[in-house]
């Protein structure tokens, strides 16, 4: 199901079948401030294992899974910071940075790398703010990357077309070429830059 929705003004009546979808377990495709990208509530077991596997990303794989939330007391809720990295992280977001923290006992097992870290977004963007709203929890997030042989996706089209057998619903706001987030791993008082995107360093 591709539901077209307009990326500045999007109405939450449109967004029903995504949340509904995303209730019962499943993987959604929506836009983002930085491309396109898979979701999954934080709470299903059965979403987290289906976006693994979109991605590629095994539980006892270095990277960590990203979750989108829409404020700052919940980056304190799932991941530990010290008051420096929060002056950083309060200074950036809203913004196009994932940044990378060591999670809390908020975070499902499933979702923890080998390294017990978790990734945060908070987008500066009209939907991902609302489909956290109606969704009254944390969105499990990582961008639509086809295989390194295959052009970068930024029409719903193909991403229907490539991907329509493993996710329920497109949230579709037309063309977005991909332009991925900054990337920082905040621990002890450290910022290790993991990749450099749209976001200045800081």
């Amino acid at each position: 199901m591709r539901l077209r929705i307009h990326p500045d003004r999007p109405a939450p009546r449109k967004l029903g079948p995504a949340i509904e979808s995303l209730r019962r377990g499943n993987v959604i495709v929506y836009p983002t401030d930085t491309g396109y990208a898979f979701g999954c509530a934080m709470s299903s077991g059965k979403g987290i294992s289906a976006l693994r596997k979109l991605k590629g990303i095994h539980e006892k794989h270095h990277k960590p899974l990203t979750m989108l939330v829409n404020d700052l007391s919940q980056i304190g809720r799932y991941g530990h910071m010290g008051n420096q990295h929060f002056r950083v992280i309060r200074r950036l977001l809203p913004g196009p940075y994932t940044v990378i923290l060591p999670a809390t006992q908020d975070i499902p097992r499933s979702m923890r790398n080998r390294n017990h870290e978790v990734g945060l977004r908070m987008p500066d963007d009209k939907v991902c703010t609302m489909l956290v709203d109606l969704l009254e929890e944390p969105l499990l997030t990582g961008s639509v990357t086809p295989g390194e042989s295959e052009p970068d996706l930024e029409d719903p089209e193909d991403m229907e077309r490539l991907y329509g057998n493993a996710i329920s619903v497109i949230v579709d706001a037309g063309p977005l070429w991909p332009e991925p987030s900054t990337v920082l791993r905040l621990f002890d008082d450290e910022i290790e830059v993991l990749r450099e995107g749209q976001g200045p360093l800081p």
